[in-house]
Parts: structure tokens; sequence; C-alpha cells
């Protein structure tokens, strides 16, 4: 039984290898290598548990990549957004510091 799940190990590993392989060929790589890899996996799937518990388990998978995506992108734009409203305030307190003071001027004489 070793033997089997070694075997296992190293074509499961030629396959991500080939998979990287063929989706380097493509403009969005992450797209390609995961239709690369998804449909040995599902037909892997398929045929130890069944088409129902296959398709739920890809489903499961899916919805779990996307969240973690919306998560990832939703911090990375208010990591921006806070990037932004700093520079803004600095470059607003730079300006106050380089306008001269003329009215303080006007008043103080």
């Amino acid at each position: 039984m070793i033997g089997g799940i070694g075997a296992a190990a190293i074509v499961l590993v030629l396959v991500a290898l080939v998979a990287l392989a063929v989706a380097s060929f493509f403009t969005n790589l992450l797209t390609a290598m995961l239709v690369s890899l998804g449909i040995p996996v599902a037909l892997l799937l398929h045929a130890l548990v069944g088409t129902l518990y296959a398709a739920f388990a890809i489903a499961t998978l899916a919805i779990f990549v996307a969240l973690i995506q919306t998560i990832t992108d939703t911090l990375r734009l208010m990591r921006e957004a806070k990037r932004t409203t700093r520079r803004r305030s600095q470059a607003r307190a730079r300006q106050r510091a380089a306008r001269p003071d003329s009215d303080r001027s006007r008043i103080a004489a």
C-alpha cells in the first residue's frame, strides 16, 4: 500500500509540473494552471467518491478560493486608500508650510 501512495504522490507532482508548464503559454497563468489541474483532479474525485460528492467538493473549493480572493482584494484596496489619504494630508501640510502667512502679518501690524 505504501508503494501505491508514493506512486500517487509522484504522479500528482508530475501532473502539477505539466500543468504549470502548459499554463506558462497562456496570458493568465493562474486560470490556465487551475484549469489544467482541475480536470485531472475532477476525474480523480469522480472515480473515488462519485459525481455528486466530486461536484460538491469542487464547488466548495471554488467558493473558498473566491472568498479568499475577495478578502485579499478588499484589504489591498483599503491599504491603497489609506496610502492615498496619507499622501494627500502630507501634501496639504507642505502647501500650508510653504504658503506665506500674509493674513497674520497684516493683523499683527
